[in-house]
């Protein structure tokens, strides 16, 4: 679950700050590109300088998920605030976490009151992203270092004082990285010039500057750490909590955007529907911000992050860009009035594209964390340590019976089309058949979460079993929480052991009428899973009032009959039937809740989907590093390195969407993890075999099949465009 802002008093302080003290002002400061002294004087009084310095130099020793939390906060208000205190922060952390005692002593106490006020020189004229291409030089004269060089982008250049500063102390050293070496320099001395403040297209308010160092003198105690050749491994290590900054403004600036697009929806004369990039917009900026903080959340835990803190910059980037596009669609051409806040927003975004490395440099390093942390290894973004020991074991037994019992025939089972009633039996063996039952009606009582996980273990083997599974226990779990004493007693224990399997029926149309103290159903059920072996039933339709409702029904009831299996691009061996009842009639007894079925329907889809993306792309990663082209691996190939990252990008925010989903299990979570997780899977398969080339185009390989299943999970429940088109309805008629 995402923290709030109740938990942390420092969040819910500068939330305040920026609705009192910033909304009001920024505009104004921004469009007049004016430097914001008295909210900056404020931010140093609610001590914001020092938030990731220890309390015992005087900072506020916040973790790295608050300090995201606050980011996110400012940015809400007017990004440019963050960058004052990121670019600062920066600085301090480098000689927190690579000073020697003496400089943390005499350094961060000032970094914490902001009389420090810090900022970074790394880029130069001819190095952005790539910083081993610096040209600045630092040379030991005495006790002190001449610098000499021009340092680009300095954001605080014109207004702080103190620096962490790049340069090469041995210019000849292989590799390069090893002569660089890191100051912390402080304006006062001789040989520092700021040249300009650079005009920028976003960003405004917030100086950065062009610096040029002439002989400059350094105090050789200044040098980090105290001992040369250290410098690029040092401003290296900050670059994760960097990238989760940069990755917390993109939330904060998504959100000012998406929340002024509601605003404007909500104060509008209402249309019959609202705008389906509302859904689009909500479920960007839900997988973003789920994203940025787990990546916090395992900075926290000093867990490796590299990886994940720059999925989540490129992530929240890019949607916040996104958002921010829609936004001003949403509002038509006055999205690009001044007077409103949108344009800043649309300026502002492209900011985080580019910082702490350009978002197509940082494909290129997620793709390489990829390949060396999991090279052809099974499991690759699916980590189980963190998960409680009781439910590790629990999908540990899966993975197994996937690996070895599954994958072994679902090619041959698909191809013929055949039902895998025999793999169905030992799911009920390993009383998976029960995973939501209680265990007073012989079942497990798993929670959401751990269903969900189980869910994707299965996918990654064939999502035709995952179908039968989560239909079945769709229905189980509509009948533990709607259905009677009665219908719980007889019906679920047969349930949990296999005896009686359970289908879906959400599509129609069907109509249901009361008749004295029952109901009769008419219509036919569409595509509905499983529908040969399914003994119960649970059919959505619309009563004679247009309302929607959920009926259980049993297979022997009169009127009730199943069509011959379909013939379906994917997911063959599911059996999928339409269902036709002709003057079906049922008791009372056999209405359900509607709002009980559809989330866990949902839920269901969208782990299956996050399942079938995960399968792709693990044979796409391992197919990359078997397969050679032009003399190297594929995977060493830029064009196949951009994929492979933003497939892994994808499939996680699906998974962290889905997860959420099954912690909430509401409407609206469940909706945002089923519409992103199923249009994942439909790009990743595509883009596995684009990677496999003319061998992903043939049986022999899995990834055609996984091409073939997805579709099915993107037109579920009514298909994405009616999951937008109620996403936007809910979200607009929301506080």
């Amino acid at each position: 679950m995402l923290p709030t802002a109740v938990e942390r008093p420092i969040v819910a302080a500068v939330r305040r700050f920026v609705e009192k003290e910033v909304r009001p002002v920024a505009a104004a400061l921004e469009h007049a590109d004016r430097y914001p002294h008295d909210l900056v004087a404020r931010m140093k009084e609610l001590g914001l300088f020092g938030s990731l310095i220890p309390r015992e130099y005087g900072g506020l020793g916040l973790d790295c998920t608050t300090y995201a939390m606050v980011i996110e906060e400012l940015c809400r208000g007017w990004m440019s605030l963050a960058g004052v205190i990121n670019s600062h922060t920066m600085a301090a952390l480098i000689v927190l976490n690579d000073g020697t005692d003496e400089q943390r002593q005499r350094l961060l106490p000032r970094f914490a009151r902001g009389e420090a006020r810090g900022g970074l020189c790394l880029t130069e004229p001819h190095a952005g992203s790539d910083v081993q291409a610096i040209r600045t030089v630092a040379r030991r004269a005495g006790d002190e270092y001449l610098i000499t060089g021009t340092k680009m982008f300095v954001t605080n250049g014109r207004e702080g004082n103190t620096f962490a500063l790049l340069a090469l102390t041995d210019p000849g050293a292989t590799p390069r990285h090893k002569g660089m070496s890191c100051f912390i320099v402080e304006k006062g001395h001789p040989g520092l010039q700021v040249v300009k403040s650079i005009s920028k297209l976003g960003y405004k308010g917030v100086d950065t500057a062009e610096l040029v160092f002439e002989e400059f003198q350094a105090p050789a105690e200044n040098l980090v750490g105290g001992v040369e050749g250290r410098g690029f491994k040092q401003v290296m290590s900050g670059l994760e909590t960097g990238r989760i900054n940069i990755a917390a403004r993109a939330v904060g600036v998504a959100q000012a955007a998406f929340d002024a697009a509601i605003q404007h929806v909500q104060a509008r004369p209402k249309p019959k529907e609202a705008p389906p990039a509302l859904a689009d917009m909500a479920t960007k900026l839900s997988a973003a911000r789920l994203l940025t903080y787990w990546a916090a959340g395992m900075k926290d835990r000093g867990e490796r992050c590299d990886l994940e803190a720059g999925m989540a910059k490129l992530y929240a980037s890019e949607a916040a860009q996104e958002i921010a596009a829609a936004a001003m669609r949403v509002h038509g051409e006055a999205g690009t009035l001044k007077s409103l806040d949108l344009e800043r927003h649309y300026r502002d975004t492209p900011l985080m594209l580019i910082g702490e490395g350009t978002n197509e440099i940082q494909r290129l390093v997620i793709a390489r964390n990829l390949l060396e942390r999991y090279g052809e290894q099974p499991g690759a973004l699916t980590s189980l340590e963190r998960l409680p020991a009781e439910r590790k074991q629990m999908v540990l037994a899966v993975r197994q019976f996937v690996e070895k019992q599954v994958v072994p025939v679902a090619h041959d089972f698909e191809a013929a089309g055949r039902y895998p009633g025999e793999i169905v039996e030992k799911l009920a063996e390993l009383g998976l058949l029960g995973a939501l039952i209680p265990p007073e009606y012989g079942g497990l009582g798993l929670d959401l979460a751990t269903y969900a996980v189980i869910l994707e273990e299965l996918a990654r083997g064939w999502t035709t079993l995952v179908g039968i599974l989560s239909g079945h226990l769709t229905v189980a779990h509509l009948v533990t929480h709607s259905g009677t004493a009665e219908q719980r007693k007889r019906l679920l224990p047969a349930m949990a052991r296999g005896d009686l399997l359970g289908s879906t029926a959400p599509a129609g149309p069907v109509t249901a009428r009361r008749q004295g103290g029952a109901w009769v159903l008419n219509g036919t059920a569409s595509a509905v899973d499983n529908a040969s072996h399914g003994g119960l039933f649970a059919i959505l339709a619309r009563t004679d009032r247009g309302r929607p409702a959920c009926f259980l029904v049993e297979r022997g009831a009169k009127g009730l009959t199943p069509s011959a299996p379909l013939e379906t691009l994917g997911c063959r061996g599911l059996d999928t039937c339409e269902l036709h009842l002709k003057g079906v009639r049922v008791p009372e007894t056999a209405l359900v809740s509607e709002t009980d079925l559809l989330p866990i329907a949902r839920l269901g889809i969208a782990a299956t989907a996050v399942g079938l993306a995960q399968a792709a792309f693990e044979a796409a990663l391992r197919y990359s590093q078997q397969r050679s082209a032009f003399g190297k691996p594929i995977c060493q190939h830029q064009a196949i390195q951009l994929k492979l990252a933003d497939m892994a990008t994808a499939i996680t925010t699906a998974r962290l969407l889905t997860h959420e989903a099954a912690e909430r299990a509401d409407d609206t979570t469940t909706g945002m993890a089923k519409l992103h997780a199923s249009e994942t899977a439909c790009v990743v398969t595509l883009e596995a075999m684009r990677i496999h080339g003319g061998y992903g185009y043939t049986t022999e390989f899995p990834v055609e099949r996984f091409y073939r299943d997805a579709p099915r999970l993107a037109l579920a429940l009514g298909g994405n465009d009616a999951e937008r088109l109620a996403l936007a309805r809910r979200l607009r008629e929301r506080d």
